[in-house]
């Protein structure tokens, strides 16, 4: 009788453990995606600030200029590489010809809001939404997709939605294929 009482209790105790680490990590994906979405915020109020601004050349240089270690060490080195060259191509787009982190070609909204966060994998992507004269977007215009790197938040890519031209839906796809296009023109 005594092995069986011990039996239940040990199952009993293994239980709460796992209820307990379940509950913890619930815990601790709920603080992620609220530092995610607080980190976010902050650089789209930052940016956008920057963005309707007149300066010479485009709000994003802005960001590399001042924000670097906000990129992942990719994203930064495509950005980096997609504004040399348009800096040299005077008169000719051979880079971006759009906002990459307001997903526009237009002027900035108002402002920006972050939306839902939804974690995939290890990275989070949060809902970004523009607000023009009091209004909210109907949808999300930019999803940016973070990664936390020894404790920090860092973009590593820009979703735009579905389209009919699948390298066009994210930044990192865009850059690349602008890349490969200079590489392959300047031959």
């Amino acid at each position: 009788m005594k092995k069986r009482v011990c039996t239940v209790l040990y199952i009993i105790v293994l239980f709460l453990l796992s209820a307990n680490c379940v509950g913890a990590q619930a815990d601790n994906n709920a603080t992620a995606e609220n530092s995610c979405k607080a980190f976010v915020q902050q650089f789209y109020n930052w940016y956008n600030s920057e963005a309707n601004k007149k300066s010479d050349g485009p709000s994003s240089d802005l960001a590399l200029k001042y924000k670097p270690s906000v990129f992942s060490p990719e994203l930064l080195r495509l950005l980096k590489a997609d504004a040399a060259a348009s800096s040299k191509a005077k008169g000719e787009v051979v880079g971006l010809d759009f906002d990459p982190f307001l997903a526009t070609n237009a002027g900035p909204s108002d402002r920006y809001v972050t939306g839902v966060v939804s974690k995939k994998g290890d990275h989070f992507w949060v809902q970004i939404y523009g607000i023009i004269a009091g209004k909210k977007s109907d949808k999300p215009v930019v999803e940016p997709e973070l990664a936390s790197v020894k404790g920090k938040w860092q973009f590593v890519n820009f979703h735009y939605g579905k389209t009919d031209i699948p390298v066009n839906e994210n930044l990192v796809s865009v850059l690349k294929v602008l890349a490969n296009d200079r590489q392959k023109y300047s031959k």
